[in-house]
């Protein structure tokens, strides 16, 4: 008797032919399968490749940064010093003139003469 839902079973002939096709759809599914992983080994190969460069590029950025930090702090070294100078000079000439060791020329006298009235 046949059970619900069971198929009758095909004659030895057409049971070999559908073994054989059967193979047949196994093996092209897994000829798929097997481009799909070499696919995704390809992609996955340009990903590696990808972020290699991606990390060169900011190692490179990284050292591009530092030495630009690096002139930028010379930079305002340098301006910070010659503003003390600056500023060092000009506190010791006020000091100068303050004690008298640079004279101060006295005040001028009018070159005009004075006319007499009339």
């Amino acid at each position: 008797m046949d059970q619900a839902g069971a198929t009758a079973e095909p004659a030895p002939q057409s049971k070999l032919q559908y073994l054989s096709d059967q193979v047949q759809d196994v093996t092209n599914k897994m000829k798929e399968n097997m481009e799909h992983v070499i696919e995704r080994g390809e992609k996955a190969g340009n990903l590696l490749d990808r972020a290699e460069t991606l990390s060169n590029t900011a190692e490179g950025l990284k050292k591009s940064a530092q030495k630009l930090e690096t002139s930028y702090r010379c930079k305002n070294i340098k301006l910070i010093v010659v503003i003390v100078a600056i500023a060092l000079v000009i506190i010791l000439i006020i000091i100068l003139l303050a004690t008298g060791v640079i004279p101060v020329s006295a005040p001028l006298t009018s070159t005009v003469n004075p006319t007499s009235k009339p």
